[in-house]
C-alpha cells in the first residue's frame, strides 16, 4: 500500500526548507576568508590542512611530515650574455622523527629530505654570471638532500649527526638573509666559488659526520667532517654517489656562534655573531660542474681553506605591540624551521654582514663581501610582510685576473649584485616576493654588460 503524506509532515518539510534557507542567506552573506578554518583552505597554517586529524596527532608522536613548494620566474631584460626568462622550481619534501616521542629513545631524532627540482637557471642559460639569480635553480632531477641520524647527549649540551648531511643547513647562515633570492646571500658564494663542484650545499649533500657543543644557552660550537666533493649535479643525479677515496677529498669546516638579548626579558635588540673556517684537500681535477665564473674553468684545486665571520643584528623594534595577522615568516627554502604564526618579536628593521677571505692564490675568489637590511612589518597591519635591500661583491683571485687577461678577455675583476624584494604574505602558508637584481660585472669581467633581472618568487607550504 502506497504511503500517503500527512499534514504533520508537510510542516515538518516546510519548517527544514525555511531552516535551510536561512542558514544559505547567512553563508551567502559571510565574508568567505572569515569562514571556519576547517572550511577554508586559505586560513590553514597549512594548505593541505590536518588530513582529518592524522597530522596533528602524527606530530604529537614525533612524526612531522613537510611539503613546500617555491617557484621562481625570473628574466634578464639588459645585459648578460643575451636576455629572455626561466621558471624553476622546487619541491621539498621532508621527513623528521622525534625518536624520543615516537618510540621513547632519548636525545635521537632522524631526518630524511627529497628535492625534486625542474626547469632551468637564468644564470646559467642567460646572463651568465657567479652570483647566480635563483637560490632553488639547479639540474633537473629527484634527489636526496638530507639522509641523517642525530643523538644528543647530556640534555643537548652534546650533539652528534652523521649520514648524508649538507653543510648549509647548520654552518655560514644568515637568518636575515635568508630572505633574498640571489645566492650570494645563502652560504658564503666564496666557498661555492672555491670548492669543488661547490661543495657539499643545497642541492647537493655528502656522507659526513657533525659534532656540536652548546655549554652555555648563548654559545654554540660546530665542526663538521664530510666529503668535499659531491660531484656534478647532472653526473649525481640523486646524490648517492659517494667517493671516500682522494678524489671525493675530506672538507672540515668549523664554527663558533653566540647570540644576545634572545630571552623575553632581555633590555637589548636581539642579535648573533658566528666565525668559521675550512680546510678542503682532494686530489685535485677538473670541476666538472663548479659555479665558477664563467671565463675558462680552472682546475679544482687540491686544498683550500678561508675564514669568515656573520653578523645579524635587530636595529629597531616597534614599541607599540604588533598587530597579529595570523601570518608567519616567510617560509623560503632553508632547511630551517619557519618562527610562529603570531610571533611579533621579529618585527622592526634587521641587519646583516657577511665577510670572507681565502688565502690560497689559485682559488677562484680571494675575498667576499655582503650586506643588508630587512624590514618586516613596514606596512601597518601587513605585520609579516619583508622589505629587504642587499648588496654582494666577489672578488677575484689575483691568479685569475692574470689568467683571465692572458686569454684577452677585458676587466677581470670582481662580480657584485644588488637587491630590492618584497615578500608579501597573502596567507598563513602562501608567500608571493617580486624582486628586482642588478648585476655588475657578470663573470666577474666586462665581457657582459651589467644585468638587470625582474621575476618573483612563490612559496607555498601544504
Amino acid at each position: 500500500m502506497k504511503c500517503q503524506p500527512t499534514r504533520k509532515s508537510h510542516r515538518l518539510a516546510s519548517s527544514v526548507a525555511v531552516l535551510l534557507a536561512y542558514a544559505s542567506l547567512s553563508v551567502l552573506q559571510a565574508d568567505p576568508i572569515d569562514l571556519p578554518n576547517p572550511y577554508n583552505l586559505l586560513n590553514q597554517p597549512r594548505l593541505a590542512g590536518e588530513f582529518l586529524g592524522y597530522r596533528p596527532k602524527a606530530e604529537t608522536n614525533g612524526v612531522v611530515l613537510s611539503l613546500q613548494s617555491v617557484s621562481d620566474t625570473l628574466g634578464n631584460t639588459t645585459g648578460g650574455a643575451s636576455q629572455g626568462g626561466t621558471y624553476s622550481g622546487l619541491l621539498n619534501l621532508g621527513l623528521a622523527v622525534d625518536l624520543q616521542k615516537a618510540v621513547g629513545w632519548d636525545g635521537a631524532s632522524f631526518k630524511n629530505t627529497w628535492l625534486w627540482l625542474y626547469g632551468n637557471d637564468v644564470s646559467t642559460k642567460y646572463i651568465g654570471n657567479a652570483l647566480t639569480a635563483s637560490t632553488i635553480a639547479g639540474s633537473p632531477a629527484f634527489r636526496c638532500y638530507e639522509l641523517w641520524f642525530q643523538q644528543d647527549f647530556f640534555h643537548d649540551v652534546v650533539s652528534l649527526r652523521g649520514g648524508l648531511i649538507p653543510f648549509d643547513t647548520e654552518f655560514m647562515i644568515s637568518d636575515t638573509a635568508n630572505l633574498f633570492l640571489n645566492t650570494a646571500f645563502g652560504p658564503m658564494a666564496l666557498i661555492t666559488l672555491n670548492l669543488p663542484n661547490g661543495g657539499p650545499q643545497y642541492p647537493m649533500a655528502t656522507p659526513g659526520i657533525r659534532l656540536a657543543l652548546q655549554p652555555t644557552s648563548w654559545l654554540t660550537l660546530r665542526t663538521a667532517f664530510m666529503q668535499a666533493n659531491p660531484f656534478g649535479q647532472v653526473n649525481n643525479l640523486h646524490n648517492f654517489d659517494w667517493n671516500f677515496g682522494p678524489v671525493g677529498g675530506l672538507l672540515n669546516i668549523n664554527e663558533a656562534a653566540v647570540t644576545w638579548n634572545k630571552d623575553p626579558g632581555a633590555k637589548g635588540l636581539p642579535g648573533s655573531a658566528k666565525v668559521g673556517c675550512w680546510f678542503q684537500t682532494e686530489e685535485g681535477q677538473v670541476s666538472d660542474g663548479v659555479p665558477n665564473l664563467s671565463y675558462g674553468s680552472p682546475v679544482a684545486v687540491g686544498y683550500s681553506s678561508g675564514f669568515y665571520g656573520i653578523i645579524d643584528q635587530q636595529l629597531y623594534t616597534p614599541s607599540t605591540k604588533a598587530t597579529d595577522t595570523g601570518f608567519g615568516k616567510n617560509p623560503v627554502f632553508s632547511g630551517k624551521d619557519a618562527t610562529p604564526a603570531n610571533d611579533s618579536s621579529s618585527k622592526g628593521l634587521s641587519a646583516f654582514v657577511q665577510v670572507g677571505c681565502d688565502p690560497q692564490e689559485d682559488n677562484i675568489s680571494s675575498f667576499y663581501f655582503s650586506h643588508g637590511l630587512v624590514y618586516t612589518g613596514l606596512i601597518p597591519s601587513r605585520d609579516a610582510d619583508k622589505l629587504g635591500l642587499s648588496f654582494g661583491y666577489a672578488q677575484m683571485s689575483n691568479y685569475v685576473q692574470n689568467k683571465v687577461t692572458e686569454a684577452g678577455v677585458p676587466g677581470a675583476s670582481f662580480e657584485g649584485v644588488a637587491e630590492l624584494t618584497y615578500s608579501i604574505r597573502v596567507a598563513p602558508a602562501i608567500a608571493i616576493q617580486p624582486d628586482l637584481q642588478y648585476i655588475l660585472h657578470p663573470s666577474g669581467t666586462q665581457q657582459y654588460g651589467n644585468a638587470l633581472v625582474i621575476g618573483a618568487r612563490a612559496v607555498v607550504d601544504f
